[in-house]
């Protein structure tokens, strides 16, 4: 039996999410060695941490992998967690990785990501005949419903949607200047739309300085030092934060410290990042303003709303690949479903 324990932005607040996405897939992958033998996948991003495995006691199974995602988290999962099995399992899995489950529905990370779960366990020898089969069926659907539906046209991207949060706020940032901290897949998304925006200065910093230069030069921006960072926030009107940093790297102190050469220009953050970036007093700070992922969620709605269409076609498609694949004998899922 395939199955699945979970929690995603739909059914735990930031913390839980947190302290999850602190521990990361390689690190639960490794504590999840001691639960014995047997499939194993852990899929884990900046809104949603999943355990997959393959049981023959579906019970036993289920109340395993919620009491580990307990341990690692170190909180109550009670009302704030999902679990699935069998066809259900199935179903999840498809329509995670064709973006429908995600914070912005239609992005295009989420596919990569799961390819990177499961390629993780692949080469740890955490896989087999049912996942190898389950998880590229998966990547395959993935594909599809992006290929056949229009659900990634427009803003389909955390990143995409911090880009546009910035410009809801100044309207053409052709005048405003932006400091990215991280060099990750996320900074390098945020830049690529910063730069079609045609903003007056951009600056990237990121603790490893190589990683740094690389991601500003194709986008015209300016490399900083890491420790140099706070100056360049004198100056920035908006900074988006998305490194991979365990801990704030904006305290309440640090923002406090920028602020007296800001002579009362206002500050915007914008925190993509999970864990946060940006310690959680900082937005009581007076002319700084705190944006997270919870709060693009309205965009995020408004631009769900005008693909409706296409998300009912691609939900339709994960349907008919759902039903394929588990009639499909040839690939031996069916006792694993059963």
């Amino acid at each position: 039996m395939i199955v699945l324990a979970g929690l995603n932005h739909k059914t735990a607040p930031v913390k839980f999410r947190e302290a999850l996405a602190g521990v990361g897939a390689l690190k639960a992958l490794e504590k999840f060695r001691t639960q014995g033998d047997g499939e194993r996948v852990v899929l884990s991003t900046c809104n949603r941490f999943e355990l997959y495995t393959v049981d023959s006691d579906e019970e036993k199974a289920l109340e395993r992998l919620t009491e580990f995602m307990k341990e690692i988290c170190g909180k109550s999962l009670e009302g704030v967690h999902y679990r699935r099995a069998g066809l259900e399992a199935v179903r999840h899995l498809f329509t995670v990785a064709a973006g429908l489950d995600s914070l912005v529905v239609g992005e295009s990370e989420i596919l990569g990501q799961v390819k990177e779960a499961y390629e993780t366990s692949r080469k740890l020898g955490f896989t087999g005949k049912i996942f190898n089969v389950l998880f590229q069926r998966a990547l395959f659907v993935g594909k599809l419903v992006r290929s056949e539906t229009g659900i990634s046209t427009g803003q389909t991207s955390v990143a995409s949607v911090a880009v546009q949060l910035a410009q809801r706020i100044f309207g053409s940032l052709s005048d405003s200047k932006v400091l990215i901290l991280g060099a990750g897949k996320m900074a390098e998304l945020s830049a690529r739309h910063l730069l079609n925006e045609k903003v007056k200065k951009l600056w990237v910093a990121n603790r490893t300085w190589g990683k740094g230069v690389a991601l500003a030069e194709p986008f015209n921006a300016e490399p900083i030092r890491w420790q140099n960072f706070p100056q360049a926030m004198e100056e920035a009107d908006v900074v988006i934060a998305s490194t991979g940093s365990e801990k704030p790297v904006l305290t309440v102190e640090l923002v406090r410290s920028v602020l007296s050469a800001r002579r009362g220009r206002s500050l915007f953050l914008i925190d993509i990042a999970m864990p946060r970036d940006v310690e959680e007093g900082v937005h009581r700070l007076e002319h700084v303003y705190l944006y997270t992922l919870e709060d693009l969620r309205g965009i995020v709605d408004e631009n769900v709303s005008r693909r409706k269409s296409e998300f009912e076609r691609a939900r339709g498609l994960v349907e008919q690949e759902v039903r394929k694949f588990c009639s499909d004998k040839m690939n031996g899922m069916v006792s694993a479903l059963a």
